[in-house]
Parts: structure tokens; C-alpha cells; sequence
């Protein structure tokens, strides 16, 4: 009798199962949390508070705040999408509280964000591109509103849907499907200009139109 391949867990899959370990108050779960998200929740972060320090300090209250909760907790169907979205709120909340940057409001659509890093993987385009073409694409990039430009990394750099996306930056489905083909097109054009431009970076654009 032929044997069935295992099947691998996914990670969302993975993340589920500890999060019920964790509610069972098991520490080494709760670290397993921690490290698969912390690289994300901090790039994302920086792109919504620009003071490292008030950062760090709301990514550690997230966690806190989640362990001490945890026999509390209800089951996300995204971990990861939870985490996003608890840190979101507090980054909102304690800019409006502290009023640091009223020029960086997260819910304005016309500044820009200073910083936009690249990560080392996207669905957008493959390692090899990336690495030779950074610069045209960091630079394209930030080009975008603010809003477009998270909107492109929810979607394209930590893989969340559009309805999620739509969830979390507290807009519909259809504003959020706009928003995200004006920045494709935005960076598509302005990548057409670019002289290191190359036909197999706009062919990876061309999936999106």
C-alpha cells in the first residue's frame, strides 16, 4: 500500500497551535510567537511611528498585554493579522496622545513615509531582481502616498488579502482594491523611467492590471 505524504503544517497553521499552547500558559509557545512576528511587527511599525522608542515600547506592551491575557484570548483566525492590527491601534492611540508628529498622521493620504526598507523577500518579484534592482523600486516607492505605500506592504510584503488589508486600515473592500492597482500603476510608470529598468520587472507588475 502506497504511503501518503505528510503534509506540512502551514505557518498560519503552526501560529494556531501555539496560540492554544499559549492560552494553556505555555512559555516556550508564547516565544515561538514572539520570534516568528517580531521582524515584521517591527518594519511595519517604522513605517507607522517614526520614534524607535515609543515603538519598542508599544511591540512590548503588545506582548505583555498578550500574556497576560492569554486565558482570555479568543482564536484569531490569523495570528498574524492579529498582532498587526493590536499594533496598529496602539501606535494610533499613543500618537494621538502624544501628538509627537502631526505632519505623520496615520490617517492622512498625503504624506509620504521617510523610510521605506525593502524586505529581502516580496511576492512581487523574485530575490535576484530585487538585489539589482532595489534602488529603482525603493525609489518608486516612495513616490506613493503614505496609505499606498502600506497598503502595498500589507499586501504584497507580510501577504495579507485585500479584505484583511481593507480590515485593518479601516476601509472597504473596493477603496482598498483601488488604492492598491493606483500604486501598482504609479510604480510601474515611474519604474518605466528608470534606466535600469528591465522588461521581466514590468512583466512581474503586469499580473496586477
Amino acid at each position: 500500500m502506497e504511503e501518503k505524504p505528510l503534509l506540512m503544517k502551514t505557518d498560519n497553521q503552526n501560529d494556531c497551535l501555539l496560540w492554544l499552547q499559549l492560552k494553556q500558559g505555555n512559555k516556550n509557545a508564547f516565544a515561538q510567537i514572539y520570534k516568528a512576528h517580531i521582524a515584521s511587527l517591527i518594519s511595519y511599525g517604522a513605517k507607522l511611528c517614526a520614534d524607535k522608542e515609543i515603538l519598542k515600547d508599544n511591540i512590548q506592551d503588545l506582548f505583555i498585554e498578550l500574556w497576560d491575557s492569554r486565558e482570555n484570548l479568543a482564536q484569531p483566525e490569523s495570528v498574524k493579522f492579529y498582532l498587526f492590527k493590536a499594533l496598529r491601534y496602539k501606535l494610533i492611540r499613543a500618537e494621538k496622545l502624544s501628538q509627537l508628529n502631526t505632519h505623520s498622521s496615520l490617517s492622512s493620504d498625503e504624506s509620504d513615509y521617510n523610510r521605506f526598507e525593502l524586505s529581502a523577500e516580496t511576492e512581487l518579484i523574485n530575490k535576484e531582481i530585487i538585489d539589482s534592482r532595489a534602488s529603482s523600486l525603493r525609489k518608486a516607492i516612495t513616490t506613493l502616498t503614505k496609505r499606498q505605500q502600506e497598503a502595498v506592504q500589507l499586501r504584497f510584503y507580510q501577504g495579507f488579502s485585500n479584505d484583511q488589508i481593507a480590515e485593518l486600515m479601516q476601509m472597504n473592500y473596493q477603496s482598498v482594491s483601488n488604492l492598491l492597482h493606483t500604486a501598482l500603476y504609479r510604480i510601474k510608470n515611474n519604474l518605466k523611467s528608470s534606466p535600469v529598468f528591465t522588461t521581466a520587472l514590468l512583466a512581474a507588475f503586469h499580473i496586477f492590471f
